[in-house]
């Protein structure tokens, strides 16, 4: 992650959150192998630590799945770490001997404090777990406003992630065997590195589909295809009259039918808005109310018309039904499948056995 060019803010996030896992586990190391008579302080720090496996991994995914720059109040998400550790700020500032003495009392006259500690590291990996699978599951929900293909934009890592710490968190509520739970931190970080390795992008590319510089995308938040009454509500505060609506989705449909730019596989709503000089925010609310739809329903069954007029062609009986697919903005057979067979209620193969 280090060497790593072209960091991300999220590089750091992880690179981080690495760092803190590998202080926690030598501090858990050295008393296991009582160096706490060397080093109490640093090890004492790093039985904190785990006050911010939560935040850094929130703050990660929030990262890989917003387009918000980086902002200071992130910070905010430590004030835990430092409060917990003020508590025990009599401990740090005791004599090296005296400090000693506590450890070799399991924390006698701090066991308030360490209830304390405690609890707030259990609360903390339960919040920080439910605000992360919300993160990802708002992400996942709303990636058909944005994108026209949304087959390699899984983040299944980021899934992975938030599983592997609700393992950890369940075992750290559920088994007073510090063993085990450190065991399974050290299994997670084999896994990370693993996974994260065989990923190829976590540590040799951005992997935020933003790309690098993700503040300069303006980023639509909606829900999926709803009722048009719902619709009119959520965009009752638009200043979009009725006459720029209309005058929008003409434009619209003029560019989809004479210059095709959904045979890109990679096109965005962005990248289409910026075609129409509109704002994405605009384009979205037209094509939801005017199409009914969202983004990526509206050029798909504009890819699958384009498939259509093209197999009717006498010229594209030398290709096969998925090459014509690819050239159509299809990016995957699963995906051109499952559109085809969503817009016309047949697979490919049914509907080339027709007569």
């Amino acid at each position: 992650m280090i060497t790593k060019r072209n960091k991300s803010t999220a590089d750091f996030i992880l690179a981080g959150w690495l760092v803190s896992i590998a202080l926690n586990l030598a501090g858990h190391y050295m008393l296991l192998t009582d160096q706490y008579t060397l080093y109490p302080s640093f090890i004492f720090f790093g039985f904190s630590l785990p006050l911010v496996y939560g935040p850094f991994l929130y703050l990660y995914i929030k990262r890989q799945t917003s387009p918000e720059s980086f902002s200071w109040k992130y910070l905010l998400h430590f004030i835990p770490l430092v409060a917990c550790n003020l508590l025990f700020l009599s401990f740090y500032l005791a004599p090296f001997e005296q400090r000693v003495e506590i450890f070799r009392h399991q924390g006698k006259e701090y066991e308030t404090e360490m209830l304390v500690k405690l609890y707030s590291i259990y609360i903390s990996g339960i919040v920080y777990v439910i605000l992360s699978f919300w993160t990802l599951y708002r992400f996942r929900k709303n990636m058909v406003q944005q994108f026209s293909n949304t087959e390699k934009i899984n983040f299944d890592w980021l899934l992975y992630l938030i599983i592997w710490i609700t393992v950890i968190w369940g075992l750290v509520l559920f088994t007073e065997q510090v063993n085990i739970i450190y065991g399974a931190v050290t299994v997670f970080i084999v896994w990370l590195g693993y996974f994260g390795i065989k990923q190829v992008q976590v540590f040799n590319q951005p992997m935020s589909v933003f790309g690098s510089s993700p503040e300069k995308m303006d980023f639509v938040f909606e829900s999926e295809v709803e009722p048009i009454a719902f619709v009119e509500k959520k965009y009752q505060k638009s200043t979009l009259t009725e006459e720029s609506i209309d005058d929008i989705h003409t434009r619209l449909m003029l560019l989809l039918n004479e210059e095709k730019p959904f045979v890109n596989p990679n096109i965005t709503l962005n990248e289409l808005a910026a075609m129409l000089d509109v704002h994405p925010n605009y384009l979205s609310q037209v094509i939801n109310s005017k199409e009914g739809k969202n983004f990526y329903e509206l050029i798909n069954e504009k890819r699958i018309e384009e498939f259509l007029n093209r197999i009717s062609l006498p010229e594209s009986r030398q290709f096969t039904l998925l090459s014509i697919a690819f050239e159509c903005g299809f990016n995957s057979k699963t995906s051109f499948n499952r559109n085809f067979k969503k817009y016309t209620g047949i697979t490919p193969s049914e509907y080339q056995k027709q007569p």
